[in-house]
């Protein structure tokens, strides 16, 4: 009986043990609250309090793609702010709220499937409830290429805060990667863009950098890997400009900055009078990273220009260094451009030009390989008074066929993801009116569809709304920017709505009186071409909202 007791005493300690463990190790966030599940397209209601200070939320993502990501305050004064981190804890993007603003918004990119948290905080102690809006968006855009010794410099915004570049390993010299914040009117930066560094093709992240440094540089191998460099926006309340070079350890080619081995020759070994020239470098033309995808020669070369995607096709003309050409479609894995320079329109390799600008919103072009010739051989038979019959091999060039393509103009098309995602609304939502920050512009001139429509946008939509109908008898859509733009909807119906400038404004609004269910897809252009406008569209049922 004593053995007993005494085995019954040691199972009860051993779960005591157990449970005291189990508390302990449980992660620190969860110690401040449940772990809250919430998937793409969701409107979750949480609540900030003095006992959970912050609210976390787990989001399961199956493709890699951009998300909007909103938090809306419910509590007068409670003004929140928001982390995305990876399932492991690394910091992604953090939104910070110095205004105490009721509402905070911005664009996640998830480059990996998996799980990932979003925290919910409240600035300043604040505390109340609110909502928080998780919804898809486009995939992610195609990065750009890194080429030695040619630094890029560029930015990330809280409206548009990723920058992906893509470089292969050198197979012999160890690379230098740096990747440095710049200083805006001579200004010291308080903070820089997050660096992470994958190996692109098992996804495995290498480093991740943090917003509190303000430039990174890495030792890479040399081998054969290709490498993946992500840029996110550091969670300040203004752009962050940065610069990234890629170059050998030891070499001629080094970035800005640093210091070429100087090598020294005998005076004696030169004329006299030879005077050495010093050579000017090559700077790409700046490209707007939220304005329309444009491509330029990467380091001062002249480019040509081919009537097909592949060094097989002819040569159609040239892309003179120093000029950046609209980009009006690509191959699906970005390895050519279809440019339109002032008429001319062909191909240019991504391996010699560089592209930036909005880049994910060009058309995917799917085009046959070139022709090929076939040579004929023939043999002709001389014959004479001798008894030898010598026989001649002729050889017929192949008879090349030249056939130009026409080159369709590029066109709406509602079957594309929209370019800064989509929402669904039913009627009576809350808050009205719902926004989402975009930027207008792109390579489609929409003057072919005649009724009125005029200026210029993506082939996909700028953002869709599916929309379910109740009470309210009119839906309104309303865009406010910085310069004159148009909008046009292609509602359930099937038909285009265009409308130019609205209530003594150059902001454009459309109204649909008795609206049905269904989804609208919105093009926000640009009344000037070759323009990229940024600004808020609006979607509202009072119609005392208007630009």
């Amino acid at each position: 009986m004593d053995v007993f007791r005494g085995r019954h005493r040691l199972i009860l300690l051993c779960i005591l043990l157990l449970m005291v463990v189990s508390v302990f190790a449980q992660p620190a966030f969860a110690q401040a609250g449940s772990i809250v599940p919430v998937s793409i397209g969701d409107n979750k209601t949480g609540e900030i309090t003095a006992a959970t200070p912050t609210v976390v939320y787990m989001l399961a993502v199956t493709d890699p793609q951009l998300a909007s990501l909103q938090v809306i305050g419910l509590t007068p004064g409670f003004a929140p702010t928001l982390r995305v981190l990876t399932f492991g804890g690394v910091v992604q993007q953090t939104v910070q709220n110095l205004n105490n603003a009721t509402l905070i918004q911005t664009t996640a990119g998830f480059t990996t499937a998996g799980q990932y948290l979003l925290e919910v905080t409240g600035a300043n102690g604040s505390v109340g409830q609110f909502v928080l809006s998780v919804q898809g968006g486009p995939a992610l855009p195609p990065p750009t290429a890194l080429i030695v010794g040619l630094p890029v410099t560029t930015l990330v915004e809280p409206e548009a805060p990723f920058q992906f570049f893509s470089f292969l390993a050198s197979p012999s010299d160890v690379l230098m990667l740096t990747v440095k914040a710049e200083n805006v009117n001579n200004a010291i930066p308080s903070s820089g863009p997050l660096v992470t560094l994958r190996d692109a093709t098992t996804n495995t992240v290498l480093v991740n950098g943090s917003a509190r440094l303000l430039g990174s540089r890495f030792r890479l191998p040399p081998g054969t890997v290709r490498y993946m460099l992500e840029i996110a926006h550091g969670g300040s309340a203004a752009s962050e400009p940065f610069t990234v070079c890629l170059a050998p350890e030891n070499g001629t080619i080094t970035c800005p900055g640093e210091i070429l081995a100087i090598a020294v020759v005998p005076t004696a070994a030169l004329p006299p009078t030879l005077a050495l020239p010093t050579p000017t470098p090559y700077v790409p033309p700046f490209i707007p990273p939220a304005g329309p995808c444009l491509t330029a020669s990467s380091r001062g070369q002249t480019i040509n220009i081919r009537s097909g995607p592949g060094l097989d096709f002819a040569i159609a003309g040239q892309l003179q260094p120093g000029i950046a050409a609209p980009v009006q479609a690509r191959m699906p894995d970005s390895s050519w451009y279809q440019i339109n320079l002032n008429g001319l329109v062909g191909w240019v390799s991504a391996t010699v030009v560089i592209a930036g600008g909005n880049c994910a919103a060009v058309t995917v072009a799917t085009l046959p390989p070139p022709a090929t010739g076939v040579g004929l051989t023939a043999t002709a038979t001389t014959t004479s008074t001798s008894t030898a019959t010598p026989t001649t091999d002729i050889f017929f060039p192949p008879i090349l066929t030249l056939v130009i393509l026409p080159t369709l103009a590029p066109t709406l098309d509602y079957t594309q993801p929209a370019v800064f995602g989509s929402t669904a609304l039913t009627a009576g939502f809350v808050p009205d009116p719902f926004t989402v920050g975009i930027t207008a512009g792109g390579p489609v001139d929409t003057s072919y569809l005649g009724g009125g429509c005029y200026g210029h946008t993506t082939s996909a939509p700028t953002f869709s709304v599916n929309y379910t109908s109740g009470a309210f008898p009119t839906l309104r859509f309303y865009f406010i920017g910085g310069a004159d733009t148009t909008m046009i909807i292609n509602g359930p119906s099937g038909s285009f709505a265009c409308v130019d400038d609205s209530f003594g404004t150059l902001n454009p609004t459309i109204d649909f009186n008795s609206p049905q269910s269904g989804r609208y897809d919105i093009w926000v252009t640009s009344y000037a071409e070759g323009g990229s406008v940024g600004g808020t569209l609006y979607v509202t049922e009072n119609t005392g909202n208007h630009p």
